[in-house]
């Protein structure tokens, strides 16, 4: 009698953290993917605005490649994947500007358990049975030659 009431309790606890562990597992692959995706944008040079937007087509590139070896991925559930170029609103100390490459890619985790379904809604604020979760990674541009360039606002959605 005893069994009967405890088992579906632990049974439940035991599926939400094989749901939580799936998720965590996922969500380290696009946080990989995007800092990689960063670090390979950053090594291309961007002297200006035109070169800046080419760069962050190929970065976009890169990123959705990334994403897709990552393991279990599913492109359908992204959201929000963004690269950006620009130029911190003021110089560094050596008085050359800056140029910063930013990726940012969002996740609609699918979860499998209507009842943690309902709580991770909760917490995301989208009842949509998903868990969304953002990553972002900012490197700076390693520029050949010197870093004297304009204001760079380039974002590639």
């Amino acid at each position: 009698m005893e069994l009967a009431l405890v088992v579906p309790i632990l049974l439940l606890i035991v599926v939400s953290i094989v749901q939580l562990a799936i998720i965590f597992e996922r969500q380290i692959g696009i946080e990989n993917a995007v800092r990689e995706a960063a670090r390979r944008g950053a090594t291309q040079a961007t002297p200006d605005g035109t070169v800046a937007a080419a760069n962050a087509v190929w970065t976009l590139g890169q990123l959705n490649t990334l994403l897709g070896n990552t393991q279990t991925h599913d492109a359908a559930q992204d959201v929000g994947l963004q690269v950006c170029y620009s130029t911190p609103a003021a110089p560094d100390v050596s008085n050359n500007m800056q140029v910063l490459v930013t990726v940012h890619a969002g996740y609609l985790h699918p979860v499998f358990l209507p009842l943690i379904s309902n709580i991770l809604d909760m917490i995301d604020g989208v009842p949509d049975g998903a868990l969304r979760a953002d990553s972002s990674s900012t490197f700076r541009v390693e520029q050949a030659g010197s870093n004297d360039v304009g204001p760079i606002p380039v974002c590639d959605p």
